[in-house]
């Protein structure tokens, strides 16, 4: 019975005799044209608000559908060229933007390469098969490179991903060289895994580059494998076919064997122990999870990957990654939900085991809210710590089935193993460092108690060079290590006697040179403390050098003055600009920064100057003030009525900012 169509409004596309149809931004059909439902053989309403893999009779082809991400993403038109196992024959589609969906337009194209026809192509692949490639030898002129291709580890592929796995890895290899070769260019699937090309003339150098070019922008079968191998050599009139061929296929073997593929199981242990190895050496635990995830979307062919944390009864996504095109997971991150309502991720957490499915929209414990997603297949692995589940890693597929192998489980459950082992040993270095930071704050609020140093200072200048150095892009270590010496910076006044640390006037040249000695005297106290690394070292020794070279102790000139030195220099003059002292009166806000501005490229780095300057603006106008953690204004009247000495010079007052700016 052929379809029935609604007579009382024609739509322009039913009189296209080629398929045309209009999808959502979700990907379901709002038109299908009467031509389309002639081809599947369906009615109107038995298509329309389905999606359109749901909707086929038969399965959609990965180009296609990455063809329809694309353009829902970019809204810019887009045109592709497949072969169509159904059609048995070659199709153009156009993919137009439509108003945030799409509208697509399907033809058959007529073949101009002789009398092939629909038997002469791999349904796979769309390649000519080996019997029309041989015929098409026949009309062939003379010279041409003939190439042979072999797809590296298609059976490691099949076993970690499956043969759809498999079968989509060579169809995105096949659909590659096709997009890469000239028109004139004849491709054939000799094999499984093997491919032959014939290319006119005799360049092997630029073909080579080509597909060099093309391997590089596959995606390999696993970490640091190429997508394919290649062999290639010269077929002359004079020579036969079978010359050529096996000249190619010993070159590509010679390749093989440098190449030196591994038994799979090495190859996949290989693999697993590099992977191992990037996630120990990263110190940061959000850089650790966010890495896992990236590499686990890509290793096993998945579009979705977040990390789930269980707290308590309720779960949420701390982290996700995706495949381009896809949409994101739901729930949105940091979104909390009953941990009751997750299916999978509240099975994990109860059996304390991988939970998985081939076929996820057919399981029990399935998600309405998931299923609508798209989502057609998944892994959730829980992550123990202290034996109990305190978080998961989900997988899943969007709009395409995915094999669940066992080895596939097997990785992800060990990659669960060792996010449980390094997160346990992060939280330990991490008590470890907060008990040493402690430490060294105390020591810090211990000088500043003997020095003139106003309460708070340690505290805040280290905060200070910590958010300045996060704005210059440090990372975590360098900015542990430039918040170490923060505290510890003054370590050296222990060494400097009071009548000098606390004389109210000017130095004389002795007293100068004993005030100076305090950061050579500091680093070295520092180095008898176990652990202190020498970019902390490097805070103490090196915060009074100034960039025109005029500072102390070693004279240092610009960039040979230590970043994390250079950083602190600013954050510590600054506080102590704007700190009122028994010496001097606190210095407004505004003051402070023109000074900070005025010395750039003098005392110091002009890039650092600008950045605290541009850190200091986003901060507002006011800031905490010294003492008292209060935001207000920093513009002060003095407290103390009276003094013994009243210091209205600015370099003086300079001076017992940083001693450096006096000279006796």
């Amino acid at each position: 019975m052929s379809p029935s169509v609604p007579h009382a409004t024609v739509h322009p596309f039913d009189r296209v005799e080629d398929i045309m149809f209009s999808l959502d931004a979700n990907g379901r059909l709002t038109f299908v044209n009467v031509f389309a439902l002639k081809a599947w053989g369906k009615e109107r309403h038995e298509l329309l608000g389905r999606t359109y893999e749901d909707a086929l009779p038969t399965k959609a082809m990965p180009e296609i559908m990455t063809a329809f991400r694309q353009v829902l993403i970019t809204q810019q038109r887009t045109e592709l060229e497949v072969f169509g196992p159904r059609h048995q024959g070659w199709i153009g589609i156009i993919v137009y933007p439509d108003h945030g969906g799409l509208t697509v337009h399907i033809r058959r194209l007529p073949r101009s390469a002789g009398n092939t026809t629909s038997t002469d192509f791999d349904a796979l692949t769309g390649c000519l098969t080996r019997t029309a490639f041989i015929q098409a030898q026949l009309a062939l002129s003379f010279p041409h490179v003939l190439t042979v291709i072999d797809l590296n580890l298609l059976k490691s592929v099949n076993t970690l991903r499956g043969h759809s796995g498999g079968d989509a890895h060579i169809r995105a290899v096949a659909h590659a060289l096709r997009e890469a070769l000239p028109a004139e260019a004849l491709i054939c699937r000799w094999g499984g895994d093997e491919f032959v090309i014939l290319t006119p003339g005799h360049d092997q150098e630029a073909l080579q580059e080509l597909l060099g070019e093309t391997n590089r922008a596959l995606p390999g079968p696993m970490q640091g494998v190429e997508a394919f191998t290649v062999g290639m050599a010269v077929w002359e009139v004079e020579t036969s076919y079978e010359r050529a061929f096996a000249i190619a296929d010993e070159h590509l073997q010679l390749r093989k064997e440098q190449f030196r593929e591994a038994a799979p199981g090495e190859r996949e242990a290989d693999s697993f122990m590099t992977f191992s190895q990037e996630l120990e050496a990263l110190p940061d635990p959000d850089e650790l999870i966010q890495h896992a995830l990236n590499r686990l979307l890509s290793m096993l062919n998945f579009d979705q990957a977040a990390y789930a944390t269980i707290d308590g009864n309720e779960a949420f996504f701390s982290h996700q990654a995706l495949r381009e095109g896809v949409p994101v997971p739901q729930p949105a991150l940091n979104v909390r939900v009953p941990l009751a309502e997750t299916g999978l991720l509240d099975t994990v957490s109860r059996t304390r085991t991988t939970a998985w499915s081939t076929d996820y929209p057919s399981i029990s414990d399935s998600m309405a809210s998931v299923v609508a997603q798209g989502v057609k297949s998944g892994i959730v692995t829980p992550v123990l710590s202290q034996g109990q589940v305190t978080a998961a890693i989900v997988l899943r597929a969007v709009n395409r089935w995915q094999t669940i192998t066992p080895q596939m489980r097997k990785i992800v459950e060990l990659t669960a193993l060792r996010l449980e082992h390094a997160l346990k040993l992060r939280r330990a270095v991490s008590e470890v460092r907060s008990t040493l930071e402690a430490g060294m704050l105390t020591l810090g609020i211990v000088l500043e108690a003997r020095d003139f140093e106003t309460s708070g200072h340690t505290h805040r200048v280290a905060n200070m060079a910590e958010r300045l150095g996060e704005d210059l892009g440090l990372n975590t270590i360098d900015l542990h290590h430039l918040r170490q010496g923060a505290y510890l910076h003054d370590l050296g006044k222990l060494c400097v006697p009071d009548e000098i640390l606390r004389k109210p006037g000017r130095l004389t040249p002795q007293e100068w040179t004993v005030m100076q000695s305090h950061v050579v005297q500091g680093h070295e106290l520092a180095t008898r403390i176990a652990g202190l690394s020498a970019e902390m070292l490097q805070v103490i020794r090196s915060h009074h050098e100034r960039w025109d070279g005029s500072g102390y102790p070693d004279g240092l000139v610009g960039t040979d003055i230590p970043l994390n030195a250079r950083i602190f220099a600013v954050c510590d003059v600054y506080d102590a600009l704007i700190s009122e002292r028994p010496y001097k009166h606190a210095w407004s806000h505004e003051d402070a920064l023109s000074e900070i501005g005025g010395q750039a490229g003098r005392q110091f780095d002009p890039a650092i100057a600008r950045a605290f300057l541009s850190l200091m603006q986003r901060s507002g106008d006011h800031v905490a003030l010294p003492g008292d953690g209060r935001p207000e204004h920093c513009r002060l009247p003095s407290p103390i009525a009276s003094l013994e000495i009243s210091i209205t010079d600015r370099s003086e007052a300079l001076r017992y900012v940083d001693p450096a700016l006096q000279r006796p």
